[in-house]
């Protein structure tokens, strides 16, 4: 699996470095927002209007335009080959890592909270069932959650390909497990921010579930796959806490 798996997406280093370039300017247009921004255009429960959540949906576009635009420029349709619609087995194995990633979540979750304290960074945190529109709220969050899920796929695949390409060209032994851990851990870096700037919480709390995610794509060499566990486990996450603020 491993000589397939590294043979399937095999790039040149001007290639990778077009594409990691993409992930990092998309990523930094997907967060320079939050660092200063009216208070009418950011979309929460104190302010769920037109216009803030068209400005969500255009910076979570951009977010994934960006890195689509640029896996094009560098492979010419090639980046294309990592999706496919997922056939019975692959459903299958869908329903089994989001079971996986969801356990993983909530122990190294707990672990995580007991060592390095609690954070923030879930968006559900001021939705309650008592706020208005609660529903209209949550099933848009959930359209733009997609749109920037399968950004963030990206932002984690696209790593994974490239470290495992590299470590498979240094002789490392197990690449695939090289560029999945390198991976998961540059993905739970990107959420410092998100997470109090946490160090130890977004390593242990997240990495792990990172590493589950991207077996799911291991496994199938289909972005969809990982997307969809990604998307359940995120709506799920959302809707549990959710309904527990009720």
């Amino acid at each position: 699996m491993e000589e397939s798996f590294t043979n399937s997406f095999k790039l040149s280093g001007k290639q990778w470095l077009i594409i990691i370039f993409s992930n990092l300017l998309a990523y930094c247009c997907l967060i320079m927002p939050g660092i200063q921004i009216p208070d009418f255009l950011a979309f929460d429960e104190n302010h769920p209007s037109i216009v803030a959540a068209i400005f969500q949906l255009i910076i979570v576009t951009v977010f994934l335009a960006i890195q689509i635009i640029g896996a094009q420029i560098a492979t010419n349709n090639r980046w294309r080959q990592l999706f496919h619609f997922p056939h019975a087995k692959e459903w299958l194995l869908i329903a089994a890592f989001f079971i996986v990633a969801y356990v993983t979540s909530v122990v190294t979750g707990i672990i995580s909270q007991n060592i390095f304290g609690s954070v923030s960074g879930n968006a559900a945190a001021g939705l309650t069932l008592k706020s208005p529109h609660v529903w209209t709220i949550f099933f848009y969050q959930r359209f733009s959650s997609a749109i920037q899920i399968m950004g963030e796929e990206f932002l984690a695949i696209m790593p994974l390909l490239a470290l495992t390409q590299l470590a498979t060209s240094l002789h490392l032994p197990a690449p695939i497990w090289w560029g999945n851990i390198g991976s998961a851990l540059v993905f739970a870096l990107l959420h410092l921010s998100t997470y109090d700037y946490n160090l130890g919480y977004v390593i242990l709390g997240l990495a792990f579930t990172r590493i589950v995610l991207n077996l799911a794509f291991i496994k199938t060499h289909n972005m969809w796959v990982s997307f969809l566990v990604h998307f359940l486990f995120d709506t799920l996450a959302f809707l549990v806490l959710l309904l527990a603020t009720k």
